[in-house]
């Protein structure tokens, strides 16, 4: 799959790019049907908060085959390429649920604040791709991104604790207020299937789901490969050691583990 000018266009302006329809439902279906298990896990890579509930998935490609074939699909590892101009490799890939009526939130940050704080990720040649595996609207905690912040570079972030997960570089309150005034915020919201792009120097963050209704959205955070980290400051599932490259399967492999 190869983005347009026109997409790639809107990317570099806006720092995000939404594509309804990506994934279709029967694709969708595979992907959650694997969610009961991998949340049930009792391994490193599904770390749970202090209560005991689960909120994140690492790594799933280790012990989930249909995840193990998203990450090397061709709807997200041709933008990918195209975006960030060459070869690519899977610094972090995780399922974050958000159960009805959760409390689980991320405050405001950027993803390459903590990459390059903790990881030493050299230079922001990084993005996230999301795939909405739920219906997202504006009740059960969906992603909401400063349009244009990436242009700003790194910004200054604290390193902070987060529950049921790494240390976490959060923006500060003025600083989002800041970006905020200059250029609005927007909550990309979508049927599953839905795909997004969005900057590693993007600022975002997500409130709890207040809704009876479920969200569960993957994220695959994809480096090039010359950019690879430095430190090995973490256990590798959070942030991986090595660099190696992500070719693309056949365009229904996900069927295909039906």
């Amino acid at each position: 799959m190869e983005l347009s000018p026109e997409q790639v266009a809107s990317f570099e302006r806006e720092g995000f790019l939404v594509l309804p329809e990506l994934f279709s439902g029967a694709e969708t279906a595979v992907l959650r049907a694997e969610l009961p298990r991998i949340f049930a896990l009792d391994r490193p890579e599904v770390p749970k908060t202090e209560s005991g509930e689960p909120r994140l998935a690492h790594r799933p490609e280790r012990y989930s085959e249909p995840f193990a074939r998203l990450l090397r699909h061709p709807r997200m590892v041709g933008p990918a390429r195209q975006l960030i101009g060459g070869p690519i490799y899977s610094h972090q890939y995780k399922v974050v649920t958000k159960h009805p009526f959760g409390e689980l939130d991320f405050p405001w940050h950027q993803d390459y604040g903590t990459w390059h704080a903790i990881d030493g990720m050299p230079e922001p040649r990084a993005i996230n791709f999301a795939l909405f595996l739920d219906e997202v609207g504006e009740f059960n905690g969906p992603i909401c991104l400063i349009p244009g912040s990436h242009r700003d570079g790194l910004l200054e972030a604290p390193v902070t604790p987060l529950d049921g997960s790494s240390d976490f570089a959060a923006l500060e309150r003025a600083t989002v207020a800041r970006l905020a005034e200059r250029n609005g915020i927007v909550a990309p919201k979508g049927p599953a299937g839905t795909g997004l792009f969005f900057h590693g120097c993007t600022a975002h963050a997500s409130a709890p789901n207040i809704s009876p209704w479920p969200r569960n959205n993957v994220y695959s955070s994809l480096n090039h490969v010359a950019n690879r980290i430095r430190r090995r400051a973490r256990p590798e599932f959070y942030a991986a050691w090595e660099a190696e490259p992500l070719e693309p399967l056949a365009d229904d492999c996900l069927l295909q583990a039906a």
